[in-house]
């Protein structure tokens, strides 16, 4: 979310976030409530965009 409001003027940015997939430290968010991810301190988030007709 605060991704998204950051760059309000890039509505395409927003759109491909709500599309992307998230890992948190190498594990799929999935579907889970995202208030009950933990971010460790030196974690890593990655976002994958949607690719290869996914």
């Amino acid at each position: 979310d605060a991704a998204r409001e950051r760059h309000t003027a890039r509505p395409e940015f927003a759109r491909v976030l709500l599309r992307c997939s998230f890992l948190v430290d190498g594990t799929p968010v999935g579907t889970r409530d995202h208030k009950t991810i933990q971010l460790a301190e030196g974690g890593t988030v990655e976002v994958l965009p949607p690719f290869a007709g996914g």
